[in-house]
């Protein structure tokens, strides 16, 4: 049985954490990852830096755990929306439309993440949080699990016809999901949720259209 007091100073230590990853978030999407100190996110959360470190040893891990949490949401919601009794092409639809919707309602932090320096120079703090690191991978590793799902069910159903792995189809689906979102990051701007969703989807039935000779 769960002690009472030990479950509310859960649930707060949660909400105030949750608190500083959403005022970090505002912060990094403002100033960017390398010109963020973490006195600015303690006085965007109304916390002192002292007490920042009850919570989170530097910004990497602050960044790190607002990127799991960012992810992770993602996953969540389309799980949430997923019927594997609709046909592929409406789950596939459902699913672009939720990333590029989420990545677009956070754009300013998604271009943060998706930087390469600032990737580089987390990847070199990994040691330090290595449960984070795992716990990104996982999520990012989740996200191609649900479109490699979607892909062996439409297999069985004879929706797809092809001899290649599902794992790999959902591979190049992500592969053309990055590219949006890279295009979108060098315009520095959010582009057409529909229109991205259509050009893939469009891609996905009628590919490129190479005739064999």
């Amino acid at each position: 049985m769960i002690n009472p007091r030990e479950a509310r100073e859960k649930a707060v230590r949660k909400a105030k954490s949750d608190l500083i990853q959403d005022a970090a978030c505002r912060v990094f999407a403002r100033r960017g990852f390398h010109e963020t100190r973490l006195e600015d996110i303690a006085a965007e959360a109304g916390f002192s830096k002292a007490s920042l470190y009850n919570y989170y040893t530097d910004k990497e891990e602050i960044f790190l755990s607002l990127a799991v949490r960012e992810y992770r949401r993602i996953i969540e919601e389309i799980d949430g929306e997923l019927d594997d009794s609709r046909p592929f092409l409406d789950n596939m639809k459902s699913v672009l439309f939720i990333v590029f919707t989420h990545f677009g309602e956070q754009f300013a932090l998604i271009l943060t993440i998706s930087n390469f320096q600032t990737l580089s120079l987390l990847h070199a703090q990994m040691p330090r949080h290595e449960s984070l690191k795992y716990d990104f991978e996982h999520e990012l590793g989740q996200f191609g699990s649900c479109i490699a799902h979607l892909i062996r069910t439409a297999k069985k159903r004879g929706e797809i016809q092809t001899c290649l792995g599902s794992a790999t189809l959902a591979g190049f689906i992500g592969g053309l999901i990055q590219r949006t979102l890279a295009d979108w990051r060098r315009n520095g701007a959010m582009g057409d949720v529909e229109t991205a969703v259509n050009d893939i989807v469009e891609f996905i039935t009628s590919g490129i259209c190479v005739e064999k000779v």
